[in-house]
Formats: C-alpha cells, sequence, structure tokens
C-alpha cells in the first residue's frame, strides 16, 4: 500500500520547465535561428551565381575550341613548278593591331579544301584575266577545270608568297582555266599555285543592343554568329617576328543575365595555341 509521502515524492518528479530554463531555451532558439538567417542569404547567392558561372566557364570553352581548330587547320599554301617548292605564303594572318602595341583583334584562316588545285602554265596578262593551269599532276581529273566549280573559293599564291584569295567566276575547260569573279590584286606569273580554300575571319561584331559577339565571316561575306556577349578578343603572335609557331589568345565573356540580377560578371580565359604548321 502507497501511502501520503510516496505520492508526494512521485509528484514532484514530474513538474515542468522552469521560467529560467524556458527563457535560457528560448535564448538559445533565437540565437540558432539568426545564426542560420544570417548565413542564408550567403548560401542563396552561391546556389544562384552557379549556373552563371558554368554558363560563363561553357562560353568561354566554346570560344577557344573553335579558335584552336581553326588555328590548326591552317596550311601553308605552296607555288611549286615542275614539282619543286618555289614560295609557301602563311595560311594565319592577325587583323586589327592596336596602335603602339603588338596585341590583335581579329584573324583570318586560310585552309585547304575541295579537291581544287593547280599551277599556271603561262602569265595572267591582267589582274582581270583568265587563269590557264597546267594540266598535270598537280590538276586532279575531276569535274570542271582541276575540280574547281564556278562560286568555289579559291587562293593563289606566287614564287614571293603573296596571296590573293578570290571566288571562282567561271570555268573553261576547252582552255583548262579559270577565271576569278573580280580582278586580283595584281597579275600572277606562270608557276603560281592556285587552291581551293576556306578563307574565315573570326573577330568581334557590334551588335543591336551594344554588345559585341564574336563572329565568323566567310570570303563569300556571310557572317555566323559564334558566342554573344563577348567583351574582348586580344589575339597575340609568337614570336613576335620571324616564323610564327603559337598565338596567345585571351578571351573575356560577360553574363547575358540583366544586369540587376548579375551574379557572375565577367570571365577570362587566357591559352596558347601551338600552329601545326608553323607561319
Amino acid at each position: 500500500m502507497t501511502g501520503p509521502s510516496n505520492r508526494r515524492t512521485a509528484g514532484t518528479t514530474c513538474r515542468g520547465f522552469s521560467l529560467i530554463e524556458l527563457l535560457v531555451a528560448l535564448t538559445v532558439c533565437a540565437l540558432l535561428s539568426g545564426g542560420i538567417a544570417a548565413v542564408t542569404p550567403h548560401a542563396r547567392a552561391a546556389f544562384d551565381a552557379t549556373p552563371e558561372a558554368l554558363d560563363l566557364q561553357q562560353r568561354e570553352r566554346t570560344i577557344i575550341d573553335v579558335l584552336t581548330r581553326a588555328v590548326r587547320s591552317a596550311a601553308w599554301l605552296s607555288a611549286h613548278e615542275q614539282g619543286v617548292a618555289l614560295a609557301r605564303a602563311p595560311a594565319i594572318e592577325l587583323l586589327d593591331l592596336d596602335e603602339g602595341s603588338q596585341v590583335f583583334h581579329a584573324l583570318r584562316v586560310v585552309a585547304i579544301t575541295g579537291p581544287g588545285q593547280g599551277t599556271l602554265a603561262s602569265d595572267q596578262s591582267a589582274p582581270s584575266d583568265a587563269l590557264q593551269l597546267h594540266p598535270d599532276a598537280h590538276c586532279p581529273a575531276v569535274a570542271d577545270v582541276c575540280g574547281f566549280t564556278p562560286g568555289a573559293v579559291a587562293a593563289i599564291v606566287n614564287r614571293e608568297g603573296r596571296l590573293n584569295i578570290f571566288a571562282v567566276g567561271s570555268t573553261h575547260p576547252g582552255t583548262t582555266s579559270i577565271r576569278p569573279s573580280l580582278a586580283l590584286s595584281d597579275a600572277y606569273a606562270r608557276g603560281s599555285a592556285v587552291f581551293a580554300v576556306s578563307a574565315d575571319s573570326y573577330r568581334l561584331a557590334a551588335q543591336a543592343d551594344g554588345s559585341l559577339a564574336l563572329v565568323r565571316e566567310t570570303a563569300g561575306g556571310a557572317v555566323q554568329p559564334i558566342d554573344d556577349y563577348v567583351l574582348t578578343l586580344n589575339l597575340t603572335r609568337s614570336p613576335a617576328s620571324g616564323v610564327m609557331t603559337r598565338i596567345d589568345v585571351e578571351v573575356q565573356v560577360g553574363s547575358n543575365s540583366p544586369g540587376a540580377n548579375r551574379r557572375v560578371l565577367t570571365r577570362t580565359r587566357r591559352v596558347a595555341i601551338a600552329l601545326r604548321n608553323p607561319s
């Protein structure tokens, strides 16, 4: 049988929190809540910035990949006579030089494409005259004249390494000759080499909203956008003189998000592209 004293003892062990304990617990909870509230905006900002940072990284990687493939596709264009190389013209040209510096902002890449190839069998009388090609081993036995067709882009290089890019206006199988659509810069002599090529320029172009975009412009004038919101494109040749073996590229891309919501503003990438065919 349980006495009164035992019942009182059991009752005292089931009491609630005291006022002091409750105040301490509330203070601790308030401190924890304040700490979490202080950290949350930074965590949220970092979370929001991640997609923009990844987008910038992917865009600058795309630009570098495009420029790397273009530069490494370039090749020397050689003038031959009786199978002997007489002169060569480099297929990479850096353009838009900053005054007083060695930094360029555009480049042109010439790459051999298609079967078209030949050497001049006789001197060109005038820059607008047809180019008569020699039906030798350098003239492939394919459609039209030595593989050239009307509208094709071609390059001609002479013994001094002077290069001219032109579009084929017409072909004349009877005389094994092709005529440029426009007059060349100079008349070319016998032994100059002609190739079917692509000649693409890479540069920054202004857009309607005032931003800049990296574009590829073909020899025919067609412009293909590569990436928007490109802030700078800096190109440096190495070495500064003599045979170019490397191009140093610096590209800076900007966020394409609305200004008020930007978390990551810019990203800069620097890379050295070694030429497979030093120019």
